[in-house]
């Protein structure tokens, strides 16, 4: 049987309008003009022979059939988003698109990823090297990591682990040369990552106040860390990004201690259940990141 049924967009417009008491504010969330948002809303009064809203010099208010109607259009609204998010769950099911930051990908979990596919063969993996934060909403990604604060709005941030920041350089830089206390570095040249602030709050943290703008060569991502290995100079680096570097001696950690600044955090869409896809990724990180963080722990770098 043919459902006899008013314009969806009509009905979308309406549902909006009704639900903010605003067609400027429906406008704004639907991507549409108010011009648009008003026709559609008396075109479908139109239809249903009966007022909706009724307009007044300061706005507009619900009618009792637009309060009825506001109700039961909601209601049918929110059922389709969730049937139309669970049929998608499902086809995305064994995929996982993963948005990261392009020096963790390239420094920390491209390297360790072999061990997630070996055991979850079923799941097709896919990396975006991406520095800003996702909009769920516009990507392909399932989750993403990030480096900062964790209060990013419209997402659900779970912490994997508290950096610590810390001078790295390749070992042959430092033979020689007595390098004791920060005012040691003052005879190296520092390698800069997009900014040279990170030294300069760096410096300032360790007591040393004149000069604290240092010269030096300006590298983006994780680039400067590869300078550093090469010999270049000395580069922040924190205990997740260098771990392997260390391990293998091409980079050293010349200064005992370090200095807590902000941490990684697995991002998520707020509100969506995970999948099991999700949730198998999200059990091997946290178990991955713990054997970085218990190495760094027990070795003579922390």
């Amino acid at each position: 049987m043919m459902r006899k049924l008013p314009s969806l967009n009509a009905m979308r417009a309406f549902e909006a309008a009704a639900r903010h008491v605003s067609f400027t504010k429906a406008a704004d969330e639907l991507f549409v003009t108010h011009a648009a948002v008003s026709r559609h809303v008396r075109d479908l009064e139109e239809w249903l022979g009966l007022k909706l809203f009724t307009r007044t010099g300061r706005g507009v208010s619900l009618t009792k059939a637009g309060e009825k109607y506001l109700l039961q259009l909601t209601l049918a609204f929110d059922r389709l988003a969730k049937a139309t998010h669970d049929l998608m769950q499902d086809a995305q099911e064994g995929e996982l698109s993963v948005s990261v930051e392009e020096a963790f990908a390239s420094r920390w979990l491209v390297p360790h990823l072999g061990g997630f596919t070996s055991a979850h063969k079923d799941i097709e993996v896919s990396i975006d090297p991406d520095d800003t934060l996702v909009n769920f909403r516009a990507s392909q990604a399932n989750v993403a990591i990030r480096y900062g604060l964790g209060d990013w709005p419209d997402v659900d941030a779970e912490l994997l682990v508290r950096i610590k920041i810390f001078p790295v350089c390749g070992p042959d830089l430092i033979k020689g040369r007595k390098v004791e206390t920060p005012q040691d570095l003052r005879q190296f040249t520092l390698l800069h990552e997009e900014s040279k602030q990170w030294w300069a709050h760096w410096l300032r943290a360790e007591g040393i106040t004149d000069g604290v703008e240092p010269r030096g060569p300006m590298f983006q991502g994780h680039l400067a860390l590869e300078a550093a290995e090469a010999g270049q100079g000395l580069a922040l680096g924190d205990q997740v990004l260098v771990a392997e570097a260390l391990k293998e001696g091409w980079l050293i950690k010349p200064l005992p201690g370090f200095r807590l600044q902000g941490a990684y955090y697995l991002v998520t869409p707020k509100d969506v259940p995970d999948t099991a896809t999700v949730r198998a990724f999200r059990v091997w990180l946290h178990a991955e990141m713990g054997k970085t963080e218990r190495w760094f722990s027990e070795s003579e770098f922390s």
